[in-house]
């Protein structure tokens, strides 16, 4: 238990610090007397250099060990965030931000691998239920959470909240986690690689979500990210260390787990934001409200994780994931059907709490599966691609969805405005434009679940809880 608590706190910590910033942008810009497209660097800065980061987790970690490495991301990210809520200056919290951004790059792939390496392979359900939570409830508490320190009247708790648990966390490293759990030989990093990957994977990234600018730049500057990320993943082929194993995806498992991820995540995780659109711009309530519909589908994740984990030892992860994505589908696809400019939010709040529920039965179980059979470096390169397959699949999901939207409502209302409070005749046309959305993104989300039941049927092993940890898990 103490293996998987402390990668979860630092695992929360890098998730939160991604989204708790959202609501502050209006404060910060009053603040510093800047911009909207000045003040979104504040949140830009830390998303690339989270980005930039990930991939070098397997590589520092093969060479100095996971646990040094994890420490180092840690204390670095307290330094960080004293630093951010002391910012004098925009430029300043960019800056601290950015370097935020470094240690929560590393933290989260490094907690993955710590807590699975902690454990045999059959074991590492339950281990995921509690070091993976965070990716899911991070992405929704942290608006929520930011909400509530705004009320304190000041930006900076935003910031300074994390560096308690991040000392806390960095003592628990060095009293609870083993030394070397995730550890290869001390080989040179692959340079060259990382000069292909880095800036590439911060290109498609700051393409994905730029805010200003044309279109047609956006997409050439996610053209010319994809391209070198492409030029890496060739030579990662052939090459005999190279900082990331993109030679993992060709693993049956492995491959097929991280496309239900992608194709899940990114419909998933882009829809989030059209309850706030709904609830503020459609019927002029608060963002408290926004942050109580969102409660229900935090709770559904939190038991469902729990369920899955103990489930997916006995039921194998076919069967499990199966069940989430159909229970994710068909709430959404309730939710389709009854949503109105009226939609009774007790109602909404319940087909949340079962789409919540699904979401927890299909990412944990999907990232514990597709790694089980795997160990060391392995271990470390494929945690540290599922978590760049979850953020850019996060990026691309909520930029092609609020862009769908926008456009329908905007063709829809012969070029009526989002801003609040929508005009009553656009009320049923906005609605109708969420609805058509939201049935987009089901239809990718089919696409997982085809991924997932095209996989062959396999017997899971029941389990002992007895067993040694020698002790394999369940294959599917």
């Amino acid at each position: 238990m103490r293996a998987a608590i402390v990668p979860a706190s630092g695992g929360l910590m890098a998730v939160l610090d991604a989204t708790i910033v959202a609501v502050a942008l209006p404060r910060l810009m009053a603040a510093f007397g800047t911009s909207l497209a000045a003040a979104q660097w504040v949140i830009t800065a830390y998303t690339l250099a989270m980005v930039a980061t990930m991939p070098l987790a397997a590589g520092l970690a093969a060479r100095w060990g996971a646990r040094r490495v994890y420490l180092g991301a840690l204390v670095g990210f307290a330094v960080a965030s004293v630093a951010a809520g002391a910012s004098g200056s925009l430029g300043w919290l960019i800056a601290a931000r950015a370097a935020q951004g470094l240690g929560g790059g590393l933290m989260t792939p490094l907690g993955m691998a710590i807590g699975f390496g902690a454990v045999a392979p059959a074991r590492r359900g339950r281990m995921m239920a509690i070091v993976g939570l965070p990716m899911l409830i991070g992405p929704i508490l942290g608006p929520v959470l930011g909400a509530l320190l705004l009320n304190t009247g000041s930006w900076r708790p935003l910031f300074l909240i994390t560096v308690p648990s991040a000392l806390l966390g960095a003592a628990g490293t060095l009293a609870w986690l083993p030394a070397d759990t995730v550890r290869g030989r001390r080989g040179r990093l692959d340079l060259c690689g990382a000069a292909l990957l880095i800036p590439g994977l911060v290109t498609v990234a700051y393409g994905i979500g730029a805010q200003d600018g044309p279109a047609w730049a956006r997409i050439a500057t996610v053209i010319v990210g994809a391209g070198l990320v492409a030029v890496f993943s060739v030579r990662a082929l052939t090459h005999p260390e190279p900082l990331l194993r993109i030679g993992l995806l060709r693993n049956p498992t492995f491959g097929r787990g991280a496309a239900v991820l992608a194709l899940y995540a990114a419909p998933y995780f882009g829809t989030v934001v059209l309850m706030p659109a709904y609830v503020q711009i459609l019927r002029s309530d608060s963002a408290s409200v926004t942050a109580a519909l969102m409660v229900p589908g935090t709770v559904g994740m939190g038991i469902s994780v729990q369920l899955a984990a103990r489930c997916l030892e006995r039921l194998g992860p076919r069967l499990v994931v199966g069940t989430g994505l159909g229970l994710a589908i068909g709430s959404g696809l309730v939710q389709v059907i009854v949503l109105r400019p009226d939609t009774p939010y007790p109602l909404l709040g319940l087909l949340g709490f079962f789409q919540g529920a699904g979401t927890g039965a299909v990412m944990m179980p999907t990232m514990s599966s597709s790694s089980r059979d795997l160990d060391g470096p392995d271990l470390a390169s494929a945690s540290a691609l599922l978590s760049l397959v979850s953020t850019i699949a996060n990026g691309l999901g909520t930029a092609a969805v609020s862009a769908l939207f926008t456009g329908l409502t905007t063709t829809m209302t012969d070029g009526g405005s989002l801003s609040a409070p929508a005009e009553a005749s656009y009320a049923a046309t906005i609605v109708d434009s969420q609805r058509l959305t939201q049935v987009a993104a089901l239809v990718v989300m089919s696409l997982a679940l085809t991924v997932r039941l095209r996989s062959p049927r396999r017997t899971p092993v029941i389990l002992d809880r007895q067993e040694t940890p020698a002790t394999q898990g369940p294959t599917s």
